[in-house]
């Protein structure tokens, strides 16, 4: 789908910028470079995808906008490389007034652009599902009134015809009668004898209407067999648009595991690099020892230092590797739940500390705190990868929005059993808080206040239909104006039965 196109082009712009700025900030020359290999390849990408949606889009409207675009994308690649430029040259205060006063201008009116445009083919999309739906309707109470009107229309003939027949028939009034009889009651398979002298009788009159009623039987079968076609591509159009809505939740998805595996990357890289570091040196002291060995010998000091030295060593390699073993075992459990949906039974405050540890490479990057306060022994029988989508969700709902523009902020997860086998879990921000005239619409998909500036408009839609689907349950905000947002889960501790298997979601 062309919105797809569109969100894609966005996601570049956003690498764009962040590699800008990023591009003012880094020292060291290899990174600089990364940075500035990410925004050319980025900017190539958006050129694919606008000739892509160039291609695509026939609108009066949507050709308007691709237009403005092109011109902002112009003007927007040729100040990207004088940055480009500006920054190999090491000339970093005219590069960074090149982003401030020019290229956040043409970023912002490309985002707005790029907004506008979403908007317009998602309007064309719902127009498009509504004349579809019309054509179906009116063609079904056509059909059916074409079928009511040929029923009573053909009762009604047969009714005069064959009361008129067995007045003027005469000498064959019970064959006429029968004949009759047959044709009102739908059988029209038998045919009308009619003799030499009978042309100009009621019988072959009779036998005409039959034949009419014979092809108009048949007309009606072919306009019924083209109904039914019409409607079964209906019915694909409509499988269409629903494929289309998947892929774009799916994009989400994926964009979600992406980030996962780069938690993991760089979470692991710590413990990996500290135990290459022991084992390097420890290899370092085993060559030295070695060779002092091989040139007349140690000494007793020379052997106890070179014994600690490897048992420091020694430590350090157990202690990493054990620590990357324990991570490896949450990224494990973690995405083993995410990927199959499966069902089981697990300790809530665990679930919790394991999404916790995927988000935490991205929440050190912050200065903000998520802060866990759920407590032990609360045990669910429900389906721990989705449970963990939803809060991710909501966590980083907090981020992008409540804590925009902020140097500071606090998420809290917390928790606590109900009366009846239920679990409340509560995510609270104490960050900016949710516009009154936005609550309402805050589960609409595509529904954001930041298209392409990190928002997606799915995040809290994918939230919803996981809780009140899946997972058997209720959600419900209460925010404050510059207080803060506080989003609450009330979820059944058996999602399915405890002596049955748990079915893996759909």
């Amino acid at each position: 789908p062309k919105t797809i196109l569109v969100n894609q082009v966005t996601n570049e712009l956003n690498v764009i910028a962040r590699a800008m700025r990023n591009a003012l900030i880094l020292a060291d020359p290899d990174e600089l470079q990364q940075q500035l290999r990410d925004v050319s390849a980025s900017a190539q990408k958006m050129g694919d995808s606008l000739s892509k949606l160039e291609r695509g889009i026939a609108d009066p409207k949507g050709r308007e906008l691709l237009s403005q675009i092109r011109i902002v994308h112009s003007a927007y690649i040729v100040n990207q490389d004088d940055f480009i430029k500006l920054v190999e040259a090491h000339k970093m205060g005219e590069a960074r007034n090149l982003l401030l006063v020019d290229l956040y201008g043409y970023q912002n009116s490309y985002f707005a652009l790029l907004d506008e445009l979403n908007r317009n083919q998602s309007r064309l999309m719902d127009q498009a599902a509504q004349e579809v739906g019309a054509t179906y309707r009116t063609a079904r109470d056509a059909m059916l009134v074409l079928i009511v009107v040929a029923v009573l229309l053909s009762i009604t003939i047969t009714y005069l015809i064959s009361h008129s027949l067995l007045r003027q028939l005469g000498g064959e009034p019970d064959y006429a009668a029968a004949m009759a009889r047959r044709i009102a009651a739908g059988d029209l398979s038998s045919r009308i004898a009619i003799g030499d002298s009978d042309h100009s009788s009621l019988l072959y009159a009779m036998s005409g209407m039959r034949d009419t009623l014979v092809e108009r039987g048949n007309a009606l079968q072919d306009a019924n067999n083209e109904l039914a076609k019409t409607i079964e591509k209906l019915g694909e159009t409509i499988d269409t648009l629903n494929r289309a809505r998947e892929d774009l939740v799916n994009s989400e998805k994926l964009a979600a595991l992406g980030s996962l595996v780069a938690g993991i990357s760089h979470e692991l890289n710590t413990p990996i690099g500290n135990s290459l570091m022991a084992a390097s040196t420890c290899n370092d002291l085993t060559r030295a020892f070695t060779a002092e060995y091989g040139h007349g010998g140690v000494s007793r000091s020379q052997f106890d230092a070179f014994l600690a030295s490897v048992a420091e060593a020694n430590n350090i390699l157990l202690r990493n590797l054990n620590r990357a073993a324990d991570l490896v075992q949450g990224f494990k459990q973690v995405a083993v739940d995410r990927e199959t949906s499966q069902g089981r039974r697990f300790q809530l405050d665990e679930v919790i500390g394991e999404i916790l540890l995927m988000l935490h490479p991205r929440i050190k990057k912050t200065p903000f705190k998520v802060v866990p306060k759920v407590p032990e022994g609360i045990a669910m029988n429900s389906y721990p990868g989705p449970l963990g989508q939803v809060v991710i969700n909501l966590v980083n709902n907090a981020l992008i929005h409540g804590f925009d523009r902020r140097d500071a902020g606090t998420v809290v997860i917390s928790a606590h059993v109900l009366p009846g086998e239920w679990v409340e879990l509560s995510v609270h921000d104490d960050g900016q808080g949710i516009a009154p005239e936005h609550l309402k619409r805050i589960y609409d998909p595509f529904f954001t206040t930041k298209m392409g500036a990190g928002g997606s408009g799915l995040g809290l839609h994918i939230a919803y239909n996981i809780v009140t689907g899946l997972l058997a349950g209720k959600i419900k905000v209460v925010s404050e104006i510059n207080v803060g947002t506080t989003f609450t889960l009330t979820l059944p501790l058996l999602a399915y039965p405890a002596q049955y298997s748990a079915p893996a979601a759909s």
